[in-house]
């Protein structure tokens, strides 16, 4: 009886590429550190990340190169003892065969599971003064939270008390997480936001991020997307009544009214009615102007002397912007912040002596009209309305 060659009745083929495989993931693996799979560990409820960015992008990454830095995760015994009211859900999650919560990492977390990943590095932590702080402080070091997913943060550690009962002030949580207290005032601010304007703060945070693809519509032109920086919206829209909020949004106020609107107490504030809208066009002439004329020396309560001044003014090199708040697909709908005025040459002039005009008394806009449209020329008015656009 001859004996069986060695290797005979075995899948060679398929031993070797599951110790190629092995190899693989041993490598893709730092090594020295605890590993567990991706299916043993749970996202916390309390990750401020609502949306998770790019995984697919990541766990490519993962895929050739490996988890380099290790997830920090939490027992769920500890877990619960600090956030009691997840204390169901994280039991029947362990029910299931969780070992531990994700406290860093939820990124590398869905990617190593989109990457079919067999083991992920951890970092066992079970004592953190605060889970809340301890977050914020390494997303701000990493991909930020988005503006508004900051904000909620902030407003939870600022609600959390310590062992004394004692609440965190802005300037405390400031210095905790390495930021200024501006930034986390204005962070917070955007939380008095209704949901579309929230919207545009994410879409300009993404935009400067280089996370939003600009679309475009049927004419070629950058489609119709609210953009509204975190500066102005937490101080001056963050100040508007919610029904203000939606009356912009809606193209019934322009960011110029609401940042005039902004400065009145929350029960003064209202649209303005297409008479007041108009009070700003009350000084518009259709005589042309006259490039001979200055605008008029102020008025002093000492006499002086003649002088002689050249006063010239000049169109702005480049055309007045359209402001930081909208897209271009916007600005039919009323958002454009400041209307742009036609600023027209006048050629240099020399007054050779002070005209003293009225005294003008201020009783409403359309009153002011009517007065500088009796005291000035033309050309003066021409030079006065550029001068109250800059």
């Amino acid at each position: 009886m001859s004996k069986k060659p060695p290797g005979l009745g075995r899948n060679l083929a398929a031993e070797r590429k599951a110790r190629q495989a092995a190899t693989q993931q041993a490598r893709l693996v730092p090594q020295g550190l605890p590993t567990v799979r991706p299916d043993q560990l749970m996202p916390s409820p309390e990750n401020g990340r609502r949306k998770l960015l790019k995984i697919e992008e990541l766990a490519a990454t993962l895929s050739s190169d490996g988890m380099n830095t290790a997830m920090t995760v939490i027992p769920p015994d500890t877990f619960v003892e600090i956030y009691p009211q997840h204390q169901e859900v994280v039991e029947e999650q362990v029910a299931k065969g969780v070992l531990f919560v994700v406290h860093h990492g939820h990124r590398r977390l869905a990617a190593a599971l989109e990457a079919g990943l067999d083991e992920v590095p951890i970092l066992v932590r079970r004592e953190i003064p605060s889970l809340r702080i301890a977050a914020i402080q390494e997303n701000l070091q990493r991909m930020a939270l988005n503006p508004v997913e900051e904000a909620l943060e902030f407003k939870e550690a600022l609600d959390e008390t310590d062992e004394a009962g004692k609440q965190l002030s802005q300037r405390e949580l400031a210095q905790r997480v390495g930021c200024s207290q501006t930034y986390v005032s204005q962070r917070v601010a955007l939380l008095r936001l209704v949901p579309a304007l929230q919207e545009a703060v994410v879409n300009h945070w993404l935009k400067e991020q280089q996370l939003l693809d600009a679309g475009e519509n049927e004419d070629g032109l950058e489609a119709d997307r609210l953009l509204l920086p975190v500066r102005d919206a937490a101080t001056v829209f963050a100040r508007l009544r919610s029904d203000m909020q939606e009356a912009f949004v809606a193209g019934e106020l322009s960011a110029q009214q609401a940042s005039t609107i902004s400065k009145l107490p929350s029960a003064e504030q209202a649209v303005p009615s297409a008479d007041e809208s108009a009070d700003c066009g009350a000084i518009e002439v259709e005589t042309p102007p006259s490039p001979a004329a200055s605008l008029p020396e102020p008025r002093t309560s000492t006499p002086s002397r003649p002088t002689s001044r050249p006063v010239s003014a000049s169109p702005p090199s480049t055309p007045p912007s359209a402001g930081p708040f909208v897209s271009a697909g916007t600005a039919s709908k009323g958002h454009t912040p400041f209307p742009e005025a036609e600023v027209p040459a006048v050629a240099s002039t020399t007054k050779t002596a002070l005209e003293p005009r009225g005294v003008i008394v201020v009783r409403d806009v359309q009153t002011l009209a009517d007065e500088v449209k009796s005291y000035l020329s033309p050309a003066e008015i021409e030079e006065l309305k550029a001068l109250l656009s800059v």
